[in-house]
């Protein structure tokens, strides 16, 4: 699945969020406002990517990114929300920024199709051309753009 088909809505783009419980918080907000998440399920959907978080940070430092994810009850397929900034969409407790979070969600019946997902937007964001580019994206449209030109054709 190519990360375009997954993208919930726009993306985000200069979000005001002050940490990741807060980015978490917006991110699912976002799939409820799109309609791919029911209103009932945002804060055990919040509630289940804290806890998978706890378990093992999606954070990596040293390229500004994190991909929380979690396989929920109540999302059908695999679903992602980004959002981006120039400086920061969050800080870490120690002041470090990550200026881009993708939320995953999928169906805890998707186990291969999740793992796949994730290891394409990983690959994806490893290149540090396509995060500058994220992340001087004035726009949704044009983080959306770059997204569908950077990620690998269909086959």
């Amino acid at each position: 699945m190519r990360v375009s088909d997954a993208l919930v809505g726009q993306p985000i783009v200069q979000p005001m969020w002050e940490s990741f419980d807060n980015a978490i918080v917006g991110l699912v907000g976002h799939f409820v406002t799109c309609g791919r998440l029911p209103d009932a399920l945002a804060e055990p959907a919040v509630q289940h990517i804290r806890e998978r978080e706890t378990i093992a940070s999606t954070a990596m430092v040293d390229i500004g990114i994190s991909i929380p994810h979690a396989r929920f009850d109540g999302i059908h397929g695999i679903a992602a929300a980004i959002a981006v900034a120039p400086t920061a969409v969050y800080q870490l407790a120690d002041g470090l920024p990550i200026s881009i979070v993708v939320l995953v969600l999928s169906s805890p019946a998707l186990v291969g199709e999740h793992l796949g997902f994730l290891s394409t937007l990983s690959l994806l964001l490893q290149s540090a051309r396509f995060r500058r580019q994220l992340r001087s994206a004035p726009n949704s449209q044009d983080v959306l753009r770059l997204i569908r030109e950077s990620e690998p054709a269909r086959i």
